[in-house]
């Protein structure tokens, strides 16, 4: 190996200066944009950092949104249920009535039938027993015979009930 410390000089003199002139002219710029992309990238992590924490906020504002939505839900429910029994109760209430009405008009009809019956059933036996009497008068007046007119009497008497 041959080396000659003239040559070593020289390369290391334009060593020294070529790192002389970079520093005075590339480093400073190459800094700065390591400097500039250091500072982008912290930046953009305080960014993310901040989305993040709006994120979480929006998440938990969602979340307690939903939560009264579900209450308001159940509630409006609850009133749905005790609005429907309510009408429920309303319209077996009116149907009660309605049947005890119906019924009471029913009683009265029968009531009305049965007292025409009766006055019927007495006009016919007030007939029947003016026609028994009509024939006791025409006939002789004899105990055998009153007894048999009276027997047909009450014989109609009863065909009539």
């Amino acid at each position: 190996m041959n080396l000659e410390i003239q040559q070593i000089l020289t390369q290391a003199l334009g060593f020294l200066i070529l790192l002389w002139i970079l520093k005075k002219i590339a480093w400073k710029p190459l800094l700065s944009l390591l400097d500039e992309r250091r500072e982008k990238i912290a930046s953009e992590f305080r960014n993310i950092e901040q989305v993040k924490s709006e994120l979480s906020r929006l998440e938990e504002q969602y979340k307690a949104q939903l939560s009264e939505i579900d209450a308001q839900a159940r509630q409006r429910i609850q009133e749905a249920i005790s609005e429907g029994q309510r009408i429920s109760m309303e319209i077996q209430e009116k149907a009660r009535d309605e049947a005890k009405k119906t019924i009471d008009k029913a009683k009265a009809n029968i009531e009305m039938e049965v007292a025409k019956a009766r006055v019927d059933l007495r006009n016919q036996v007030a007939g029947i027993a003016i026609r028994a009497a009509e024939k006791i008068l025409k006939e002789e007046l004899n105990e055998e015979r009153n007894k048999r007119l009276v027997m047909n009497f009450i014989e109609n008497v009863d065909r009539v009930r």
